[in-house]
């Protein structure tokens, strides 16, 4: 009885020490990795960072304005077929990043309908062409854009 107490308590023990042990060479395989030193390329990092509209000087736009998108959203949007008891009728926000070239990236459903008219959404902002990208200090940069799309509402 003594001896098997004896056992367990040395088992115990040896867990806590295996235990103490991996943690300390885990931390120091870890260090290893590093030199110390962290390299960032503060302009790379710049060249791909996205702006938000209210910090850039001229923000990005569908190509001759706001009338155009809604002729543009009026000749090629079509509500998607679904069942009547389906029908959606409200708006779709979306987000996303208008590149230096003008082209849309990164497109998300912020606040849908449903599946297919959230679908039919992101197929009109992604087949919408290039867009105007906004501009910083004369040069273009990347921003966010944030719409939304009507959906049987006049």
């Amino acid at each position: 009885m003594i001896n098997n107490l004896y056992f367990k308590s040395i088992l115990k023990m040896l867990k806590v020490l295996l235990s103490i042990i991996f943690l300390m060479l885990s931390q120091h395989l870890y260090s290893q990795g590093r030199d110390g030193n962290i390299t960032i390329n503060l302009k790379k990092s710049e060249e791909n960072r996205v702006y938000y509209s209210d910090e850039v000087g001229v923000k990005a736009h569908f190509p001759n304005g706001e009338g155009e998108w809604g002729k543009y959203l009026l000749s090629n949007s079509r509500y998607p077929k679904m069942p009547k008891k389906n029908k959606a009728i409200g708006r779709i926000f979306l987000s996303f990043v208008i590149e230096k070239d003008g082209k849309i990236t990164d497109a998300v459903i912020t606040r849908g309908l449903n599946i297919k008219c959230d679908e039919e959404a992101l197929r009109l902002l992604r087949s919408s062409g290039n867009w105007i990208a906004a501009t910083l200090k004369s040069k273009n940069v990347r921003s966010k854009g944030n719409i939304s799309i009507a959906f049987g509402l006049n």
